[in-house]
């Protein structure tokens, strides 16, 4: 009998790097398809719809909080691409800046829920408080 490969939706401007497909494989126990959705997309309600039709298996997600927060609220929980900040020469990824920042990819982590507390009251200038 023939497996298929797992399909993975991956929502994110940029395309994934060969050790996270690496580890999405390793994850799915065999090979993975990764469908780069990097298009622009609106409301968090419009990429769970469009995740939903794909007949994707899961998915990965680099979006503001926001729309991670309304994804969890949905009952999808994706993927987070943990990434860590390393010196030039381990860097897979540097983005520019004065000093430019060097990053590796450290593994996937799922998303189960994501909180922001508020305070009613704001004091500038207290950022520690």
């Amino acid at each position: 009998m023939e497996s298929s490969a797992m399909r993975i939706a991956w929502y994110s401007r940029h395309a994934p790097l060969p050790s996270q497909v690496a580890e999405l494989e390793r994850l799915a126990g065999g090979p993975v398809e990764v469908l780069n959705e990097g298009r622009m997309f609106g409301p968090a309600e419009d990429l769970a719809l469009r995740y939903r039709q794909s007949g994707c298996d899961d998915l990965v997600v680099v979006a503001p909080l926001s729309v991670i927060a309304v994804l969890c609220q949905q009952g999808l929980h994706p993927l987070w691409a943990e990434m860590g900040r390393v010196s030039a020469d381990r860097a897979e990824v540097t983005m520019p800046g004065r000093p430019p920042r060097h990053f590796r990819f450290r593994g996937f982590r799922r998303i189960r829920e994501l909180r922001m507390v508020f305070d009613d009251e704001v004091v500038v200038g207290h950022p520690e408080a």
